[in-house]
């Protein structure tokens, strides 16, 4: 493996636990920290699990192209979808966060943590795809 991967996905949940292994064999192999494979997993896990949920009006096959790489020290994870247009920079912080854990409402957590796990994030709509462009910054294992 080298210091870039992509991947194919279909739109199936399923195809997460792929994409997974293949991130842990990512970092392992280009001596990532166990905390940035963990927060690429986690970002890549909720994004696709949005895209496959809500992005689709339709039952048909889609593909969810990710593209991983090393820059310098920053790790670049491109993701290309041709699901619904959704810029998830545009999405507001919740504002239940400063409330008790019991009257939280379930989920609508998961573009803020993105926000949060990631250094920068880009958005694009080119050609009725969703592109979205990120960065984090990376320090080697020690």
């Amino acid at each position: 493996m080298s210091k870039k991967i992509s991947i194919t996905l279909k739109n199936n949940l399923s195809e997460i636990e792929r994409l997974s292994k293949l991130i842990e064999d990512f970092g392992r192999i280009n001596n990532l920290s166990p905390k940035i494979i963990f927060d690429v997993n986690l970002t890549l896990d909720e994004l696709i699990t949005n895209i496959i949920s809500y992005g689709y009006e339709d039952e048909d096959d889609h593909k969810i192209i990710i593209t991983i790489w090393l820059h310098e020290n920053e790790l670049k994870l491109k993701l290309v979808d041709d699901g619904l247009p959704f810029n998830p920079l545009t999405i507001q912080e919740p504002d239940h966060l400063t409330q008790t854990l019991d009257d939280r409402p379930i989920g609508g957590l998961g573009i803020y943590l993105v926000k949060k796990l990631m250094d920068d994030i880009d958005y694009k709509r080119e050609k009725n795809k969703n592109i979205l462009l990120m960065t984090k910054f990376i320090d080697k294992k020690i």
